[in-house]
């Protein structure tokens, strides 16, 4: 799946650029462009067998050289979960996921009139995978209660970390997404779907986070 998910993207891009001239239109831009969003993410290829849908928070800052070519720095995190049937396969009772990726991605962008824009993107930069397995357990811990009057210990739940292993590597993102303004503003809501290939051991780290943000 993971394989041919760019294929599509590219496919898409590629029907944008044609037809760009017919959208083309002045809009508003900043030399200097930053944003912040969140959203869902979701492992697939090989990957979805090992690695459950989780979140996304992504922070942003860049500069536009015109209207239309930026260049894009992006950090983003993606919290994911531990398949049941990779848990059940390595005899663990629970487990977690953390993927952070640095990257740097040239940046197209169409203007559609009225401020609004549509992009593309793709670039590359580095990404650390971190899966660890946990069990969950009472962890005592003190309170004090001026209600009640009571300090004291108490137990509460927790998870105890049973192990875990992280990996760096090199990854290549590409994507697209939507620049809606907002009224009496110079933010601009934005929503992006981007493609990540982590080349991290024999199982590359593939996720595709959806993102909703601001962008000024």
């Amino acid at each position: 799946m993971y394989q041919t998910m760019p294929v599509r993207i590219a496919i898409l891009s590629a029907l944008m650029i044609g037809i760009a001239p017919y959208l083309l239109a002045q809009s508003e831009y900043h030399h200097f462009t930053a944003n912040v969003g969140g959203g869902f993410s979701t492992a697939t290829g090989n990957l979805s067998n090992h690695l459950d849908n989780g979140g996304n928070l992504e922070v942003g800052a860049g500069f536009n050289l015109n209207q239309y070519l930026g260049v894009l720095g992006t950090f983003s995190f993606q919290g994911l979960g531990v398949t049941r049937s990779a848990l059940n396969e390595l005899n663990e009772p629970d487990g977690n996921a953390r993927v952070y990726t640095l990257t740097v991605d040239p940046k197209i962008t169409f203007p559609l009139g009225s401020r609004a824009s549509f992009y593309i993107l793709g670039g590359g930069g580095w990404l650390r995978r971190t899966v660890q397995f946990t069990k969950p357990v009472l962890a005592p811990t003190y309170i004090f209660d001026p209600w009640w009057g009571y300090v004291g210990p108490i137990f509460v739940p927790a998870n105890q970390v049973l192990g875990s292993v992280s990996e760096n590597a090199g990854v290549w993102d590409v994507g697209g997404g939507v620049n809606i303004p907002l009224p009496r503003t110079s933010w601009k809501l934005y929503v992006q779907a981007r493609f990540y290939d982590g080349m991290t051991g024999n199982t590359h780290t593939t996720i595709v986070p959806i993102t909703v943000g601001l962008r000024w």
